[in-house]
């Protein structure tokens, strides 16, 4: 039977994929203590994000920028292994946030049976039983890169309730820590491997003999700080790490009627207008304790006030006293992925239908992936976030992008789905 943590994965890497059979390696202990981890692959992940113009310059033009960001992901079986001891350390979280109250405040890489538009719901309606109030948001600058080694390991000791990890854990905790990484770029300019990398295969890319043979360099994290962000226990060992910010945050906001979530490394409070500055103080003197620093370019303060036009940016909605919306780079990105999808379909049909091997374009992809149909998509995501935040605005921003692809699909010749 397989576990209800064995996830998988179809990417290529240094080695083969598992199936549920060497799940029962990961369960272990002696296993996991003695295995030897295989370097992590990396590369850098670009998202375009459209930054509207600021408030205090109205008519100027929005801007796009690229946010990068270093995704580094585990081969087959140490993935299974990870995922594994991050359903351990997950299930020990939970244990610790209902203990101390801090279930609803830790909101991501959690399974809350929610969604992001719910968490929004949650903050708006708080807001407006308070307005008038004033909403914080802070980012953690390079927060993945910066989770201190010393405190971590200290945390995963006390949740585990040792003085000492054991050696599967700390075996576990090495590899998270003190990891080795090759960049796929470097393979994609050997012969060998970016032609391996293009054929659909279940094959290795390559074994570690062959990447060190080929001179292709092993980069390693020497500081004592940072883990990888990608890795399946990643995301519990970032929220471990938050553990004692968390519960000082949610100590301090109880206590003066505030409103506290934490999404990743992204921070939300709504307070009293004149506890705003104190709040904000705070913050960063938790962050300096927790070895971190608040990204200052990054941090929001909005008046939620009926009687002024001020939108709080939370999770992809722009939230207000009377309207919420979907952020405009949202819809941005949206935008593109559909024109992107229409043209590339479009040529491949106009084509096929010129050499006679088609006598229409096939729309079924744009179908299920842009118009209002049963399935997950956009436009479904869109419509439950406007009855979650009761925002008819939400609507009618997507039915602008559903009448275009409507209008598309329309003028394709010979359009079936």
């Amino acid at each position: 039977m397989k576990p209800v943590w064995f996830k998988p994965r179809g990417y290529r890497h240094l080695d083969a994929p598992v199936g549920p059979s060497y799940a029962a390696n990961a369960e272990s202990p002696d296993f996991v203590a003695r295995h030897s981890f295989l370097p992590l692959l990396h590369y850098v992940k670009e998202t375009k994000r459209y930054r509207p113009p600021p408030k205090e310059k109205p008519g100027a033009k929005g801007k796009t920028d690229v946010k990068k960001r270093d995704i580094m992901y585990a081969s087959h079986r140490d993935a299974c292994i990870l995922s594994r001891y991050a359903q351990e350390l997950g299930e020990a979280l939970n244990a610790c946030y209902s203990a101390a109250g801090l279930s609803d405040c830790v909101i991501a890489y959690r399974k809350l049976a929610k969604a992001n538009y719910d968490f929004s719901a949650d903050v708006l309606e708080f807001a407006r039983t308070q307005a008038p109030c004033t909403i914080l948001c802070f980012d953690v600058s390079d927060f993945f890169g910066s989770l201190d080694h010393h405190l971590l390991k200290g945390r995963l000791k006390r949740i585990l309730g040792v003085t000492e990890l054991p050696t599967d854990w700390y075996n576990v905790y090495r590899q998270v820590t003190h990891f080795t990484y090759i960049n796929v770029d470097e393979l994609k300019k050997h012969p060998d491997f970016v032609e391996r990398m293009n054929r659909r295969s279940r094959a290795p890319l390559a074994t570690i003999t062959e990447v060190i043979a080929a001179g292709i360099p092993l980069n390693g994290n020497k500081k004592d700080c940072g883990i990888p962000q990608g890795t399946p226990i990643s995301s519990a060992f970032s929220n471990l790490y938050m553990i004692d910010f968390d519960a000082a945050l949610l100590a301090y906001c109880a206590a003066r009627g505030a409103l506290y979530r934490r999404y990743s490394d992204d921070i939300l409070i709504v307070c009293p207008k004149h506890m705003a500055t104190d709040a904000e103080k705070f913050v960063k003197d938790c962050m300096v304790a927790e070895k971190l620093t608040v990204n200052d370019d990054k941090t929001e303060r909005h008046l939620f006030d009926p009687s002024r036009v001020d939108h709080a940016q939370y999770l992809g909605f722009n939230l207000s006293p009377d309207e919420a919306t979907i952020r405009q780079s949202s819809l941005s990105r949206q935008w593109r992925k559909l024109l992107k999808s229409v043209k590339r379909i479009k040529a491949a049909g106009e084509e096929a239908i010129a050499a006679g091997t088609a006598d229409k374009i096939y729309t079924k992809t744009l179908r299920r992936r842009f118009t209002s149909l049963p399935v997950r998509n956009f436009s479904s995501y869109a419509r439950r976030s406007a009855d979650a935040l009761e925002a008819p605005q939400i609507r009618r921003q997507i039915r602008r992008l559903e009448r275009y692809i409507e209008r598309e699909l329309a003028a394709f010749p010979g359009s079936k789905p």
